[in-house]
């Protein structure tokens, strides 16, 4: 099963029988078996009907709605949040101090060994790129030394930062292509590579934010990210260790291997945008690699990582994050 992505404006998503059609005025564009949908991404001036959404609902199909730029802006999902167990284990280990701060730190060391073990296994010499690189890994290494000795969140994602920083220098060094990256940026993002990034990151939260929900967590409570009013904070936890094997790597190969070239952006004033044919490609490409191209079936892993923090707060055990190196991510960089 894959996701269902549609951004054709004005159309809408109804119901024949047990299948899905989305139709544009008197035309059909689609129809496909529910059965084979997992979820449903509706970007802008989409309409879907009651009957439609009623049947998704009843399969435990998500519908996940954005702004036509790719911004999330929520759910309508199935109520499948029935346990309170696990609930109730997630906030007496959020009340215990030393037990949250070693999640924390668990993801935020996890995550910057997988920023390292991506900056190791660039084929520098192939690409012809005359860089230092060593130099960024021993600085990140040596802030890493440093996290034991962190007491708060802050401070955690104090060295999270600072390590992030030094891995968008040396990342923008991987591309050969149209684009330049000259660092991270965003709301709105001002260049092709940042549009990517920032797409690709927003659909890997969904991924996560679907995979945590489906087994019942408190999705506003994290263990790294915290507490804030209104804010998802878990779901943000939990993207940390997948951002440099699931999307940084993604966008290097949808660049480097020109999959998308600048013809498939548009420029609105300061803004930099994905045209139609730009997005197709980024969605079609992004799910054959969520579901294996890359080596690893991320859709399963994410799901696999939800089920096994599950099993670390209900037995109060170590919660060891998705590592590059263990699950010997290789190549095509």
């Amino acid at each position: 099963m894959s996701v269902l992505y549609i951004k054709e404006q004005g159309s809408c998503i109804q119901k024949r029988s047990e299948r899905l059609i989305v139709a544009k005025g008197s035309r059909s564009l689609l129809e496909i078996p529910a059965a084979n949908v997992e979820n449903v991404a509706v970007f802008g001036n989409v309409q879907i009907t009651a009957q439609a959404l009623h049947m998704l609902l009843e399969q435990g199909i998500n519908v996940n709605f954005f702004t036509f730029s790719g911004k999330y802006l929520g759910q309508a999902g199935a109520d499948t949040s029935k346990n309170i167990f696990l609930r109730f284990a997630q906030y007496e280990m959020y009340h215990l101090l030393p037990r949250r701060l070693e999640i924390a730190k668990a993801i935020v060391r996890n995550k910057v060994k997988n920023q390292i073990y991506v900056i190791k296994h660039h084929r520098w010499a192939e690409s012809g790129e005359d860089y230092n690189w060593k130099q960024d890994v021993e600085q990140m290494e040596g802030l890493l030394e440093k996290l034991p000795q962190k007491e708060t969140s802050n401070e955690i994602l104090g060295v999270e930062g600072m390590c992030s920083n030094i891995y968008f220098g040396t990342y923008g060094k991987m591309f050969h292509c149209d684009f330049k990256f000259s660092g991270r940026n965003r709301r709105p993002p001002k260049d092709p590579i940042n549009v990517l990034v920032s797409l690709g990151y927003t659909f890997l939260t969904r991924e996560v934010s679907s995979a945590l929900d489906a087994e019942s967590f408190e999705m506003y409570l994290g263990f790294l990210h915290g507490i804030r009013y209104g804010r998802k904070s878990l779901p943000l936890d939990i993207v940390e260790e997948f951002r440099q094997p699931v999307i940084d790597r993604f966008v290097i190969n949808l660049c480097n291997k020109r999959m998308i070239n600048k013809f498939d952006f548009d420029t609105e004033g300061d803004r930099v945008l994905l045209n139609e044919d730009g997005f197709k490609k980024f969605c079609f490409e992004f799910e054959h690699w969520m579901t294996g191209r890359g080596g690893i079936n991320y859709r399963a892993q994410v799901k696999k990582q939800a089920a096994k923090l599950k099993t670390a707060i209900i037995r109060k055990e170590p919660y060891v994050p998705f590592s590059m190196e263990d699950e010997s991510v290789f190549g095509e960089l």
